[in-house]
């Protein structure tokens, strides 16, 4: 049976990470998510979440993400969102979260903030 959520690791270069998300971004996922960001996090590494391949987001999805925002700030490294589907970033937006979560359009538009912070 095909997993119902799925993270792809790409080094974009530099001092910056892509984790590529697919799937139900829920519970169990957003569990995984946090796991895996740790382990960015404890290379001294900043992320760029692409969230092009996610295709529902629970609360707790939302929560995984704020609170990496906060992990992130504490460790000195950066977090930014790509390519958000119209579906998340309307949830986004809904709950004034877009003051939290920095959104870029592309993983190269997220990796350019990145360095150039």
């Amino acid at each position: 049976m095909k997993s119902e959520f799925d993270i792809d690791r790409h080094e974009l270069g530099g001092t910056v990470t892509a984790l590529r998300l697919r799937g139900r971004l829920d519970a169990r996922a957003a569990s995984t998510l946090t796991t895996r960001c740790a382990e960015v996090r404890a290379a001294g590494r900043h992320l760029v979440l692409n969230l092009g391949g996610v295709t529902f987001i629970a609360s707790s999805g939302i929560g995984a993400l704020l609170a990496l925002v906060e992990e992130c700030r504490q460790s000195r490294t950066r977090v930014r969102l790509a390519n958000v589907p119209p579906a998340v970033d309307s949830v986004i937006r809904l709950l004034n979260l877009d003051q939290f979560l920095s959104v870029d359009a592309s993983e190269g538009d997220a990796r350019a903030e990145l360095e150039a912070a």
